[in-house]
């Protein structure tokens, strides 16, 4: 009797959706029964918080009880960070949300589109458009920065493992600035917690994998635990909310990492003040000292800084090129973090254990991302990468003490862009810029710079200086000295560290005199024809 009643209960949900489109690909199934919900407890509701929206394009339409089942996901997840940033030493701090005046529970704002789901597909711009509409015509439902939008599953495939799966790669999952999405599917839901079955837990991988993404939402990246959590089975295994939670929530312990703690305890969302969040601020760190100390195995980094706001908290993230992954948006799940405390607002000092980092093959490149977390929750970075030799890090970005660049000019160029001339390689802020000419008749590699110093100088190295994040960075370039600005020799051909807008030190085969230094440009790291350098410097 319970089977036949659950098939009619299923003819029924299929007869009130729309009909979904189908895959040449992949078969689609209607989606299953959801089973009955659990309520999650209590939530709190403050001065700032998430604002969560039910994205529903025209070809699709809520799933059964979704205003219950996720304001009791939500509370859970509400829940589950209070208890991570409580055992991260912050309290039980944690995200606010909402509350729906009718319901009691947590308010969800359901937003019908005004396209079809193809049309929308997996880019964010077209939800967005609409979403920040709505917020404009109703300013009271947002009281933060941060967003989450939910989108129903855009279809099923069939799983006899797994269960019914939702078709992944066809619609958003992932963070966007401040805002970020997830799915709506038959899983969002509290009963199926812990729930095993042959394959992955599907409680861990959809309502984990939405935890995940509002971590985004709340301005953390991802990484990964220490090598002396990373050990299973073991009881002090650990497993990052923002690196594999939507694989081990509920089924192995998971939790915030320090530098996530760190991160969300500054988020506005997190906090019940009157406090302005996310107003401009730089930082700068001047002299940076690294080195590795053989006795206590350690990388020991040091430096000092100026900022223009108040910096809580410095993160140190060590993020390995894996599988030569490179670097940016989804290629720092391997990245290792600490965290320490600034000293007195102007350094900082942190000793980093070589054990607890996982890759340390012969010739694995390192950035190590050191990140200044301000007090209204904005987040500054510079970059200095490493490699390692032999199971030793090698570190070469220790300040260099360079040679005065008074009196020295540009003399040549093979093209720059108005607004980012040659002559900013020299005025001694990180901030601006030379790039190669692109807005008509764009110039191509090789490209290259002449400085003439005005008179004869001796120099052991080059320092040299990506714009800030590492946009149009040259990858490798040459390095050409002359006495008289006509006979040129070549000191090598340098390959730069992919990411990274801290100086970088090339040293030359030796010391060497010459009035005239010239850069050429050979190829760049996307892949472009365009180019461009902050500063050039020597030591």
């Amino acid at each position: 009797m319970k089977t036949f009643v659950n098939f009619i209960i299923l003819l029924l949900l299929i007869g009130a959706c729309k009909e979904a489109e189908t895959s040449t690909s992949v078969k689609e199934e209607p989606p299953p029964v959801a089973p009955p919900t659990s309520s999650s407890g209590t939530f709190i509701s403050q001065k700032h918080n998430l604002s969560v929206v039910y994205f529903v394009p025209t070809d699709l339409d809520t799933l059964p009880g979704w205003k219950k089942r996720l304001s009791d996901v939500m509370i859970y997840a509400q829940n589950w960070y209070a208890t991570a940033m409580n055992d991260a030493g912050y309290g039980s701090k944690t995200f606010g949300l909402m509350r729906d005046v009718t319901s009691g529970g947590v308010e969800i704002n359901l937003l019908r589109g005004t396209k079809a789901k193809n049309v929308y597909g997996t880019a964010a711009a077209g939800y967005l458009s609409e979403v920040n509409a709505f917020f404009a015509a109703n300013p009271s439902k947002k009281n933060s920065s941060h967003v989450l939008i939910v989108v129903p599953a855009f279809g099923y495939d069939n799983n006899s493992v797994e269960g019914p799966q939702p078709l992944e790669g066809v619609q958003p999952f992932y963070g966007s600035g401040r805002y970020c999405f997830a799915m709506d599917n038959i899983y969002m839901n509290m009963s199926l917690k812990g729930v095993l079955n042959s394959g992955r837990n599907n409680f861990a991988k959809w309502v984990g994998g939405m935890m995940h993404e509002i971590g985004h939402a709340f301005n953390a990246p991802h990484d990964k635990q220490v090598q002396s959590l990373n050990q299973w089975p073991g009881s002090a295994f650990r497993e990052p909310m923002m690196a594999l939670s939507n694989y081990y929530l509920e089924v192995r312990p998971c939790n915030v990492t320090p530098a996530e703690a760190a991160i969300f305890d500054a988020c506005e969302a997190f906090n019940d003040d009157n406090k302005t969040y996310y107003g401009t601020v730089s930082s700068q760190i001047g002299k940076i000292y690294g080195r590795y100390d053989a006795a206590q195995n350690s990388i020991l980094v040091s430096a000092k800084f100026s900022s223009t706001g108040t910096v809580k908290k410095v993160l140190y993230y060590n993020d390995p090129n894996v599988n030569s992954e490179g670097v940016g948006t989804n290629k720092d799940y391997n990245a290792i973090s600490f965290v320490s405390s600034p000293i007195a607002q102007d350094s900082f000092k942190v000793s980093i254990p070589v054990n607890e980092l996982q890759y340390k093959t012969d010739g694995m490149q390192y950035e190590l991302k050191i990140k200044f977390v301000h007090d209204n929750g904005i987040i500054t970075e510079q970059v200095y990468p490493y490699v390692f030799q032999s199971g030793i890090p090698v570190l070469n970005f220790a300040t260099k003490k360079e040679l005065s660049r008074q009196g020295w000019l540009i003399v040549d160029y093979s093209s720059q862009e108005g607004g980012n001339p040659a002559s900013n390689v020299l005025d001694g802020s990180r901030t601006t810029f030379w790039h190669s000419r692109w807005s008509t008749n764009a110039a191509v590699y090789p490209h290259h710079l002449t400085i003439d110093l005005g008179s004869v100088v001796s120099a052991r190295g080059l320092s040299y200086m990506h714009r800030e994040g590492a946009y149009r960075a040259i990858k490798e370039f040459e390095i050409q000295v002359s006495s008289d600005g006509s006979n040129y020799r070549s000191l090598g051909v340098m390959t730069s560290s992919q990411s990274g807008d801290a100086p970088q030190y090339f040293d030359f085969p030796s010391v060497s005199s010459f009035r005239y230094l010239k850069i050429v440009g050979r190829s760049s790291w996307d892949g472009t024809g365009n180019a461009a350098i902050a500063e050039l410097g020597l030591y």
